[in-house]
């Protein structure tokens, strides 16, 4: 059975998934559609659907920049990750979402039902969606909508009495999120607009977005750690902690610098301790041998300071995880599946958690302490991404990836990322926009014919 998610987790839910807490690194923008799409839970986008007003061709245009007067993407911030200036449509304000619980009923309908069981059929589904409390006689207090194909309707609890052409009421407890109405305003001919969808903002250009074949995947470095250990039978091994230590030189009291006999290997986010280093401090910014840290010093740094290699921080979900050694550990097509980034307290050092379990002990003693680490990066010459962004990747002309929806996890340089989860396999990839919400005009499409002419859309976005 499915976890209920109650009101509160709903609003909280759908904060997140708006950037309205601002933990997340990106707001969404809204875009048009002129694909002849009715949106369904499986879409992806592709060079059929969901491409957005270009051209008067109602045919995809990426490529090139629009001749419509589809805007580019407005309202950049001044940090280097937010500038989606390459973009195309309207980019929504997380914060500008007004998030709230309906408490009373949005739709009224007669429905029918057999006492004991969990299905009702209504007259009309309209209005209706997942989520929703049926109110009535007949259904248990507390009862919400599992499920709804056509006018029949699974609930979450059993009707206590029959139900003939009863009245029904639903919508209570529906989480919905609105935005202030945006209006598209277009310079000539854009073809027929199906819809819209809200899509997390990046700054691909115009030569990758959407272009296919713009990018090609091929294997990156493998990463080998040695000094790893795993048990036959668990699902999980343990990389090595790694410590560096150096001697203090310098650092005073209430200050947040200390001065250090070497600065190797230090990088800021790692972990340091030492005499008057207070607990839980992290490194911030390292210049040559002046260490920069997140608290003030309790009293004067001296003797020994140890700093914790984030020996994880290069894995991620999704890579291929193998051994070389004899004996050989790793089952084979076994990958990672989850990372403990910090070690666990009374651990050597982080864990990972792995698809399959462990068919032998990986130790130093057994000389098989080092497992390797594989994965596919992408390059697509300029793509303007940035750590965090979320993107769909789609399978070229010839390609073995899986099509999917990937966060950009790191850039090495203006041409080159890697993904988590983790991209495997090679060959040629199409980059798109990664859909979120979509919907189609009720009453659409919408010509659009003159310079002009404007669509405008109020959204709401509830959780089903």
């Amino acid at each position: 059975m499915a976890l209920l998610v109650t009101d509160q987790g709903e609003i909280d839910s759908l904060r997140t998934l708006l950037n309205s807490t601002h933990e997340i690194p990106r707001n969404l923008v809204l875009k048009l559609y002129t694909s002849n799409t009715t949106p369904a839970e499986s879409d992806v986008p592709s060079t059929a659907n969901y491409f957005e007003p270009y051209n008067a061709s109602n045919s995809s245009g990426y490529g090139s920049a629009p001749t419509t007067g589809y805007p580019e993407v407005e309202n950049n911030r001044t940090e280097e990750n937010q500038d989606f200036e390459q973009g195309y449509g309207i980019l929504l304000n997380g914060n500008r979402w007004s998030i709230a619980t309906t408490v009373s009923a949005v739709a009224t309908t007669n429905a029918t039902g057999t006492s004991g069981t969990y299905q009702i059929a209504v007259d009309s589904a309209a209005d209706i969606k997942k989520g929703d409390y049926a109110e009535g006689a007949g259904i248990p207090t507390n009862t919400y909508v599992v499920d709804i194909q056509g006018t029949d309707l699974e609930l979450s609890q059993q009707l206590t009495a029959a139900l003939s052409t009863t009245a029904v009421s639903f919508g209570r407890g529906r989480s919905t999120a609105s935005y202030p109405e945006k209006v598209f305003t277009f310079t000539s001919a854009a073809g027929s607009v199906y819809g819209y969808f809200l899509a997390r903002a990046n700054n691909m250009p115009e030569a990758v977005k959407g272009v296919v074949d713009a990018g090609a995947a091929a294997a990156d470095t493998q990463i080998a750690k040695t000094g790893t250990k795993g048990v036959i039978g668990y699902d999980y091994i343990n990389l090595l902690d790694v410590d560096i230590v150096t001697a203090i030189s310098a650092g005073v009291s209430g200050t947040f610098e200390i001065a250090v006999a070497s600065g190797a290997n230090i990088v800021a986010g790692q972990r340091v301790s030492g005499t008057g280093i207070a607990a839980g401090t992290t490194v911030v910014g390292v210049s040559g041998t002046a260490i920069y840290l997140s608290k003030a010093l309790t009293g004067a740094a001296s003797g020994d300071a140890t700093f914790k290699v984030n020996v994880a921080e290069d894995l991620t979900p999704g890579m291929a995880v193998s051994q070389t050694a004899t004996p050989n550990g790793i089952a084979a097509n076994t990958v990672i599946v989850g990372i403990d980034y910090k070690t666990v307290t009374g651990e050597i050092g982080p864990r990972v958690y792995l698809s399959e379990v462990l068919v032998d002990n990986i130790q130093v003693s057994n000389g098989n302490d080092q497992v390797k680490f594989d994965f596919s990066k992408v390059t697509a010459a300029s793509h303007g991404l940035n750590v965090g962004d979320v993107i769909y990747i789609a399978q070229g002309t010839t390609s073995t990836i899986a099509a999917a929806h990937y966060t950009v996890d790191t850039t090495a340089d203006a041409n080159t990322f890697t993904t988590t989860p983790a991209l495997q396999g090679t060959g040629d990839v199409t980059l798109y926009d990664s859909i979120f919400f979509a919907e189609r005009f009720t009453n659409g499409p919408y010509a659009i014919q003159n310079n002009g002419d404007q669509i405008k859309v109020t959204l709401n976005v509830s959780l089903d």
